[in-house]
């Protein structure tokens, strides 16, 4: 290669090295391409506290548990959550709670739930992975009985 074709290829090199790397020195910084600061992490400060909407199943013996996606009509958790989230929104907690509970009834693997609870539980983030998994407040949309089997 000749020099000149040397020199072109470095002046080249460098530009697109500067180019790529502008973004960094803007103030305040901007998302976007080549680089991105992943504002939706990096900026402000989070939040430890997490809203869980769901469906929790009472047994006759007292223990409770959230049910599974599957037994809300899907397989998938976020759906799942989305089901609970909208009914939550669009004040359908009830119709959730007995369709739900219609469904446990017909279900082998949760005959020994009584009642159901659509809510939203309020967790500290950061000490539930630390292990207290207690929730710091609950709100209670919609209870029912799960009839019984047929």
């Amino acid at each position: 290669m000749s020099v000149p074709g040397r020199v072109f290829a470095a002046v080249f090199s460098v530009g697109l090295l500067v180019a790529m790397f502008v973004p960094i020195l803007r103030d305040p910084p901007r998302d976007g391409f080549p680089l991105s600061n992943y504002p939706m992490f990096s900026e402000g400060k989070k939040k430890a506290r997490a809203e869980i909407g769901h469906v929790v199943g009472f047994s006759r013996e007292g223990r409770h548990r959230p049910l599974s996606p599957d037994i809300l009509g899907t397989e998938e958790v976020m759906q799942a959550h989305q089901t609970v989230r909208v009914a939550i929104r669009k004040g359908a907690t009830a119709a959730l709670c007995r369709d739900t509970a219609d469904r446990v009834a017909e279900s082998s693997d949760h005959g020994d739930l009584e009642r159901l609870e659509v809510r939203t539980d309020v967790y500290d983030a950061i000490e539930y992975f630390a292990g207290d998994k207690s929730p710091r407040s609950t709100r209670v949309h919609a209870s029912c009985s799960v009839p019984e089997a047929p």
